[in-house]
C-alpha cells in the first residue's frame, strides 16, 4: 500500500509522458501495416519462398501481439493519468484542511496540534479513504502491466495490426468493468441451515417437499412466510423458482444454464416473478440472502445479484405484465446485453459480447468453494422486508 509521503509525490504530467512515449511507439507498430501486406513479392514460387512466407507469419504474429499490448499499454496509463490528476487534488484538499484546521499529516496519521476531536476523525477517514483510492489505482495499473509481461494480453485472433490494437485497448476495458461489477455486486457470506426443520420439516416431507441447505437469511424468510401463509404459501414459492428454471431451460435453446446466457435468464426472470408476487423489496432482500452461501465464488455471485436486479428493474416497469409477456421482456434484455455472463476468462461481460453456448463451461470446470475473501463484502444485515399481500 502507497504511503501518504509517497501519494503526495505523484505526478499525473509524468504518467502522462509516459503515455505520449507508448502512443508514438503503438502508431509506429501499427504503421507497419502496408509494408506487412506488400512484403512478398508477386509471382514468386518455390522453397525460399514458401520459408520467407512462414517467417512472415511469425513476425507478423509477433507484431500484432506487440501491438495489442502497447495499446493495453496506452490505455492504461492513459486511465492511470486522469485517475492520478484527480487523486492530486484530493491530497492537496486534504492537507490544505489539515492545515487550516492546525493539523499535519504525518505518515498517513492526522496530528492534532489545534483543531477538534471531530475534525480529527473525519480527516482521518479522508486519509484512509485517500490511500485506498491510491492503492486502486496502483493495483489496476500492476494488474494489466502483469498481464502483458505473461502473455495474458494478445491479439485476440487479429489479423491487422489496427485490429489486434483495439483488442488490447478492449482487454483493459473489459478488465475494468469486471474489477467494477464485482465491487458493486458482492455481498457477505452467511450461515447455512437445513430448510425445513423440525415438526415443520417432517411435515413438508410427507406432503412431498424435499428440505435443501440454505443460509440462515433464506430460512428466516421462509419460516416468516410460512408463518403468514402455511406450507401452501411455501408451495406457491417453490412452484415460483421452478417455473423459472423451466422456462429457462426453453430459452437460448438452453445454453449456458450455469454462467451463461439461460443462467442470466433464469435469476433475473425469477426475480421479476418473485417482484410481482411478493414486491420489489423482499424480493431483493431473498434473492440477495440466496447468494450469500459461503461455497459461492464471488464471480458468480457477481454475476447473480446483477442479472437479479435486472429482473426486478423489468417487473418494476411493468407492473401488469403477464408471466409469459415479464418472459419475453427478460429475453429481450439478455439479447440487448443489460444482463452479464461469465466467459471463458472468467470475465464478467454484457450478455450480447458473447454467444450463446460459448460461455464459460463451469459444469466441467467448476468454481472453487472455499472463498475467504467473501468475509469482507458488504453485509446487508437481517431481513426485514414483508411480502405484499400478506
Amino acid at each position: 500500500m502507497a504511503t501518504w509521503d509517497e501519494v503526495r509525490q505523484w505526478r499525473a504530467d509524468a504518467v502522462g509522458q509516459v503515455g505520449d512515449h507508448l502512443v508514438a511507439r503503438r502508431n509506429l507498430v501499427v504503421g507497419l501495416q502496408d509494408e506487412l501486406d506488400g512484403s512478398k513479392p508477386a509471382g514468386w514460387a518455390g522453397e525460399a519462398a514458401e520459408a520467407a512466407d512462414n517467417d512472415l507469419r511469425t513476425r507478423r504474429q509477433g507484431l500484432e501481439e506487440l501491438a495489442s499490448r502497447l495499446s493495453a499499454a496506452v490505455k492504461v496509463i492513459d486511465d492511470t493519468e486522469h485517475a492520478v490528476r484527480e487523486l492530486v487534488v484530493r491530497v492537496e484538499a486534504v492537507e490544505d484542511q489539515a492545515a487550516r484546521n492546525g493539523m499535519r499529516i504525518v505518515n498517513g496519521e492526522v496530528v492534532a496540534e489545534g483543531g477538534g476531536f471531530l475534525t480529527t476523525v473525519v480527516l482521518q477517514a479522508e486519509v484512509q479513504a485517500t490511500l485506498a483510492q491510491a492503492t486502486a489505482i496502483d493495483s489496476e495499473l500492476d494488474s494489466v502491466l502483469q498481464g502483458i509481461r505473461s502473455g495474458e494480453i494478445d491479439d485476440a485472433g487479429a489479423t491487422t495490426l489496427a485490429d489486434a490494437a483495439a483488442a488490447g485497448e478492449d482487454h483493459v476495458t473489459d478488465e475494468q468493468r469486471h474489477r467494477d461489477l464485482l465491487e458493486k455486486y458482492q455481498v457477505r457470506t452467511d450461515a447455512t441451515t437445513t430448510w425445513p426443520s423440525g415438526l415443520t420439516g417432517w411435515l413438508a416431507e410427507q406432503a412431498g417437499f424435499s428440505k435443501e441447505q440454505v443460509t440462515e437469511a433464506e430460512a428466516a424468510m421462509l419460516d416468516d412466510l410460512q408463518a403468514r401463509k402455511g406450507l401452501l404459501g411455501v408451495k406457491e414459492f417453490a412452484d415460483l423458482r421452478q417455473d423459472a428454471l423451466h422456462v429457462a431451460e426453453g430459452r437460448f435453446e438452453g445454453k449456458g444454464l450455469t454462467d451463461g446466457h439461460a443462467d442470466a435468464f433464469r435469476h433475473a426472470y425469477w426475480n421479476a416473478l418473485m417482484t410481482q408476487r411478493y414486491g420489489e423489496e423482499w424480493a431483493g432482500e431473498f434473492a440477495t440472502a440466496h447468494e450469500r452461501n459461503p461455497s459461492s465464488h464471488p464471480v458468480p455471485v457477481g454475476m447473480d445479484l446483477h442479472n437479479n436486479e435486472v429482473g426486478r428493474e423489468i417487473a418494476r416497469a411493468n407492473p401488469d405484465a403477464s408471466p409469459e409477456e415479464l418472459a419475453s421482456l427478460v429475453e429481450q434484455a439478455v439479447k440487448d446485453g443489460r444482463m452479464v455472463v461469465i466467459d471463458n476468462d472468467d470475465t464478467l461481460v454484457p450478455s450480447n459480447e458473447v454467444n450463446p453456448g460459448e460461455t464459460r463451461d463451469t459444469r466441467n470446470n467448476p468454481w472453487p468453494t472455499d472463498n475467504p475473501g467473501r468475509g469482507d463484502d458488504r453485509d446487508p444485515g437481517r431481513p426485514s422486508a414483508k411480502p405484499d399481500q400478506y
